[in-house]
């Protein structure tokens, strides 16, 4: 297959996606050696250290280090969440001007703020749930208003999310009162604050993009159709556990919703700034369908959502990691010549 590239592939992380991640970047490397790259997997501990295979965990300091002795032409970016889809990283390598898959610093930590990001993609044209948020400091001094402001705008139940957690990690749908307040209590924990956000009753969907420096713009791929088979709605377990949701692609919601669906992916991902790929998630209501967030690194096992919306456009998985290696390259060389 010639010569190719060092690929270090960074897996693991601090957030609570640690597990989630792994696997993503077990099956990364995998596909890497599979079409001939040399590849360095580099597991991220979840106190910060940085692990090299099955050597010692070695301080970060040591672990960039190994960037450089390694001859590391680019770095593919298998975490998620925080300290890994946030921009931290991104900004790192940005510093020691590193090649790395995804979206670069700020589009990355404005798209981990599902509150600020929502705004962005709101004032691209795309339709978004009503939301508000709330600090630590305001819900312990006037919880009742809070409740009331809640009830106001928007009745029950409600959703209420830590703007930057993934998986579905602090994320509740609360009925009631007491549901709100016990929920709203353990959520704050994670971040100091709660988005709150309308409930929308209908069909979720997900839609990726993949844009390549190659292709020239952002292209739709086709749309999934999501069921959870027990929970209410696409969560941690319904995500994770084998068999727990039926995902359908291509979406079984005809070709008005699904172009509908497309347009407004590519438009969120355009409107925030990212780059090489993304995958938006959607609720299709009684009025059409309303982004909820995006994902700047989706989980990247052969049976996730980004890989499977490929599959069915005729692009293998082994051929994807290459596609989105490669375009970290080509756009590392292009700012490079341009900068």
């Amino acid at each position: 297959m010639g010569n190719k590239a060092t690929v270090a592939v960074l897996m693991g992380g601090l957030s609570l996606e640690h597990e989630v991640s792994l696997r993503s970047g077990e099956g990364v490397a995998a596909a890497l050696l599979a079409m001939g790259y040399r590849v360095i997997k580099i597991t991220i501990c979840k106190d910060g250290r940085w692990q090299l295979g099955a050597e010692p965990p070695m301080s970060v300091f040591k672990g960039l280090r190994l960037l450089e002795t390694e001859h590391v032409d680019c770095v593919f970016i298998a975490l998620h969440g925080t300290y890994g889809e946030d921009g931290r990283i991104q900004g790192l390598l940005d510093v020691l001007g590193f090649p790395y898959t995804g979206s670069g610093c700020a589009a990355s930590a404005l798209c981990m703020d599902k509150s600020r990001s929502k705004d962005v993609v709101a004032a691209s044209g795309v339709s978004t749930a009503l939301k508000f948020c709330v600090t630590l400091s305001e819900w312990q001094e006037r919880p009742q208003q809070v409740i009331n402001r809640s009830m106001d705008l928007m009745g029950f139940p409600v959703v209420l999310k830590a703007p930057c957690q993934g998986s579905s990690c602090g994320l509740a749908i609360v009925q009631n009162e007491d549901e709100f307040t016990r929920n709203m209590n353990e959520i704050l924990l994670l971040e100091g604050l709660v988005m709150v956000e309308a409930y929308i009753t209908g069909l979720e969907v997900t839609c990726s993009v993949l844009d390549t420096i190659q292709a020239g713009s952002p292209q739709a791929l086709p749309v999934t159709e999501i069921r959870p088979k027990e929970s209410s709605f696409f969560d941690y377990y319904s995500k994770y556990t084998p068999g727990a949701t039926r995902e359908i692609t291509p979406a079984q919601i005809g070709e008005s919703l699904t172009q509908q669906v497309q347009e407004q992916a590519v438009a969120a991902h355009t409107s925030l700034g990212c780059q090489s790929w993304s995958r938006s998630d959607f609720i299709i209501g009684e009025k059409g369908p309303v982004w909820l967030e995006v994902n700047t690194l989706p989980g990247l096992t052969e049976t996730s959502l980004f890989p499977q919306a490929a599959a069915e456009a005729g692009i293998s998985y082994n051929e994807l990691v290459c596609m989105l290696t490669e375009d970290a390259m080509d756009r590392h060389r292009l700012t490079s010549s341009t900068g």
